[in-house]
């Protein structure tokens, strides 16, 4: 696996800077929540990032909140949190479901829900 650094993104538009500024440095960036499969995929060489930029140092990114007409989820939630949360449950029993019967009860307590989203398909 290639050397990269680490880099802390204070919100939203902080992690966009980085990136940006990254890839103005000739630099390739890649962004990790929990980064299990980033990881993953960093060690097979299937991406070689120079800085990696940390979203889980971003508050609220783990949330689960009442929105207009539904709810908004976090990206960084967990599968295991999406699965237990009450509302979910109360009111979007298939989405609870769903989130935990994924992957292996480890996984769900670390794997997010955005990190599960974009990792990588298995299968052709």
């Amino acid at each position: 696996m290639k050397d990269f650094a680490n880099a802390n993104a204070r919100d939203l538009k902080h992690a966009v800077t980085l990136a940006v500024q990254a890839r103005r440095d000739g630099r390739e960036a890649s962004f990790a929540a929990g980064g299990s499969d980033l990881l993953a995929l960093a060690k097979e060489r299937i991406i070689t990032p120079d800085v990696v930029i940390n979203l889980k140092t971003i508050k609220g990114l783990d949330r689960v909140t009442r929105a207009a007409g539904g709810i908004e989820i976090g990206g960084l939630v967990t599968l295991d949190a999406l699965s237990q949360h009450p509302i979910v449950r109360q009111e979007y029993a298939v989405l609870a479901e769903a989130a935990g019967a994924v992957a292996t009860p480890q996984i769900r307590n670390v794997g997010t829900l955005a990190g599960n989203v974009c990792q990588r398909p298995w299968c052709w």
